[in-house]
């Protein structure tokens, strides 16, 4: 599986504007058809931001997406009024599914993405390590975990692993639970690094299709 992910970077007196607005256009989106939804970053150091992310069967899906939007009026109007509101252009990313969310997972109410950048030489050590914790913990019970690997970016490979929660309180309860076993696996992947660990939490607005 493809997902193409946009980051939308409303003004800061424009954020409940933006919401409003993409709610709006996601949810009539998904009424077309289209399998996609919409979170909010919270507790964010880089200001309020809002990230589609629309998942496809393959690449070639994703470009023929994206090859009628740019043919579609009424997208590019949107686009156009969306792009009033914004402190900085929208950004794009690919990436593709190398371990899914395992089945019955409920209602989600937060979602944490964690971004490992390795080495230019350790890419699929990487991504060997990573897939066999991520599989790990599936096999273990604890479905709501994934990983995947951006594509096409331009600050090199990026590896990340998502795991999803009822809420704020769920994730906690994991992270206390789970510290010294997140702790041994960042030990034992530091070397293969390019840079720092990063942690974004995500709170879902409209969520994907059923």
């Amino acid at each position: 599986m493809i997902t193409a992910r946009v980051r939308i970077y409303p003004k800061l007196d424009k954020v409940v504007e933006v919401r409003d607005f993409m709610i709006g256009w996601v949810k009539l989106a998904q009424e077309q058809g289209e399998n996609l939804a919409l979170a909010q970053r919270i507790y964010s150091s880089e200001g309020p931001a809002l990230i589609v992310p629309r998942r496809f069967d393959d690449l070639a899906a994703a470009d023929a997406r994206r090859r009628a939007n740019l043919a579609d009026a009424d997208w590019q109007a949107r686009l156009a009024t969306l792009g009033g509101m914004l402190r900085e252009p929208v950004r794009q990313t690919l990436e593709e599914s190398l371990v899914g969310l395992g089945a019955g997972l409920g209602p989600i109410g937060c979602v944490r993405r964690i971004f490992f950048h390795p080495a230019q030489d350790k890419v699929g050590e990487l991504r060997s390590r990573l897939t066999e914790f991520v599989q790990g913990r599936q096999a273990e019970g604890h479905h709501g975990i994934a990983l995947a690997q951006s594509i096409f970016s331009e600050n090199g490979p990026i590896l990340i692993a998502s795991t999803v929660h009822a809420d704020i309180a769920a994730l906690d309860q994991v992270r206390r639970e789970r510290a010294a076993e997140a702790q041994a696996l960042v030990e034992s992947v530091a070397g293969l690094l390019r840079a720092p660990i990063a942690i974004r939490l995500l709170e879902p607005v409209v969520p994907f299709p059923s």
